[in-house]
């Protein structure tokens, strides 16, 4: 029992400390409940690779980038192996969905729209299966880069 209990601490030392971090910091709820793991992109570096490589990406994982301000944006699928479903959303509203992209082309881009703070990225067909649309509210969770409370106030100072 002993080493029963030794080989287990020490697989597990030894899987997390080979297995890379997928650096997972949260999550986002789409209505009925549905959810997705994300991996955040929220500097211009972690922006520019986004899901660049992968040959694969789990049901349940994605990846948010954040844009603050809110702003106008377009994405391309360069070196981007997998079929995705790119999600705008503006302050918790889909605001613009660009289905089942085209694998590893830059040809072909797409736009938000209109401006937006996160853009949420699965699998191509996720939206279609899930039932995801347009005016859908989400919630993020755990994502310390995305908080909609953060509103500026008006003070007025009187002398």
């Amino acid at each position: 029992m002993k080493h029963l209990k030794i080989f287990v601490v020490l697989s597990f030392f030894l899987i997390f400390s080979v297995v890379p971090s997928l650096s997972l910091e949260g999550a986002i709820k789409f209505p009925g409940n549905i959810a997705v793991f994300l991996e955040v992109a929220d500097t211009p570096e972690e922006r520019t690779m986004g899901l660049m490589n992968r040959d694969s990406l789990d049901g349940d994982r994605g990846m948010v980038f954040v844009f603050r301000p809110a702003q106008k944006v377009t994405f391309w699928m360069k070196d981007t192996f997998i079929s995705l479903d790119m999600i705008f959303i503006k302050e918790g509203e889909i605001v613009n969905i660009a289905e089942n992209t085209i694998p590893n082309q830059t040809d072909v881009v797409y736009p938000s729209g209109e401006e937006v703070t996160e853009v949420v990225e699965v699998n191509g067909g996720f939206s279609n299966k899930q039932n995801i649309m347009i005016g859908d509210r989400v919630i993020f969770e755990n994502i310390a880069e995305i908080d909609y409370s953060q509103k500026p106030v008006l003070k007025i100072i009187k002398d």
